[in-house]
């Protein structure tokens, strides 16, 4: 998966405003039962469905068919009451999307993949309505929250732990992935923050990874500082810090690159996005400085100037003095002559 994460949340909560201008009272009935509420609309139909009919593509166990009439969210018969809320609020997220011309149009926008962009979308819609923003305890240090924060808001609300992780994952302080597996180390959901760290594929299993595998062995909490994630082809995550702890019969993990709110120091590895050497040379300014952070988009240290990666790939170059320039020295978005040449 590919996304850019701040737009995945700025679309999820535009998605939300969308959805209180045309149904005044919704969204609060929807947080209540979304089920019942979504049952008794005329736009679209709701099926529940044998698993063997979810859509393997989507990141929950459900659909959306946009080819009947009216469009049908379709939500897996044998998840819990919770999940079940949590699934149709995520189908209902495809189906304004691909309803409301703003929203469809920042989907075709997204350089990235697409499918995955609305699919991350619609799992923060649907937490956002399950969870809204004063019920969560934000951290102020800004390290990453643990997995026993994930199991606390789950026990002190109503939503599902799929609802839980995406508003935990929103909260890490670095990139990472916040997971929720069955007893057998299954992945059920996963949820990311950032672009270091893919998450893993609904149905991958983790059970021998160092942290999964140690929370199974003991039957509890577990903590590892290199543990990874294991992905379907056979690939593995870079070497991450680890935190799990059990939510009834399935098990939370938050894995993440470096700022684990779990330890005392917790620094991120050499050859890692996150990791900030003691120089840096800016490719604008051609200038060596020290860095003090990075950019939140493209992961790498910003100079006095303001210069990051994302200035280097914003660059064009003139076809009149071939000089490779910022986008400022061109008069407008598409002209290929510089202001100097111009005149």
């Amino acid at each position: 998966m590919n996304v850019i994460r701040v737009d995945v949340v700025k679309q999820a909560r535009l998605t939300l405003e969308r959805l209180k201008a045309a149904h005044p009272g919704a969204a609060q009935r929807l947080h209540t039962d979304a089920l019942s509420e979504l049952e008794s609309w005329t736009e679209v139909q709701v099926r529940r469905v044998p698993d063997a009919e979810a859509q393997a593509r989507c990141s929950v166990a459900g659909g959306y068919v946009h080819s009947t009439v009216p469009p049908t969210l379709t939500v897996t018969e044998s998840l819990s009451p919770r999940r079940r809320q949590f699934t149709a609020l995520h189908e209902l997220g495809h189906h304004l999307q691909k309803h409301d011309s703003r929203l469809a149009i920042a989907v075709r926008r997204q350089p990235a993949d697409k499918e995955a962009f609305e699919d991350a979308a619609c799992d923060m819609f649907a937490s956002l309505v399950l969870l809204p923003d004063e019920v969560l305890a934000l951290r102020a240090d800004g390290r990453s929250p643990s997995a026993a924060d994930v199991v606390d808001l789950f026990e002190r609300t109503q939503a599902s732990r799929a609802a839980c992780c995406v508003r935990i994952a929103e909260q890490l302080g670095t990139h990472g992935v916040v997971t929720v597996l069955d007893s057998t180390g299954t992945v059920s959901f996963a949820a990311a923050h950032g672009d270091e760290v893919f998450p893993p594929a609904r149905g991958t299993s983790q059970a021998h990874t160092p942290l999964v595998g140690a929370a199974l062995c003991q039957g509890r909490s577990a903590r590892v500082n290199d543990t990874y994630l294991q992905y379907r082809g056979g690939h593995r995550s870079e070497l991450l810090y680890g935190d799990a702890a059990w939510a009834g019969e399935h098990l939370i993990t938050v894995t993440v690159l470096d700022r684990a709110g779990w330890k005392a120091f917790a620094p991120p590895r050499t050859g890692t996005r996150q990791f900030v050497p003691r120089t840096w040379t800016c490719e604008v300014c051609e200038e060596e400085f020290t860095p003090d952070g990075s950019c939140a988009k493209c992961g790498t240290p910003r100079c006095s100037s303001g210069h990051c990666a994302c200035t280097s790939a914003a660059e064009r170059t003139c076809q009149r003095c071939w000089s490779v320039l910022a986008p400022s020295r061109f008069p407008s978005r598409t002209a290929t002559i510089c202001r100097d040449c111009a005149g």
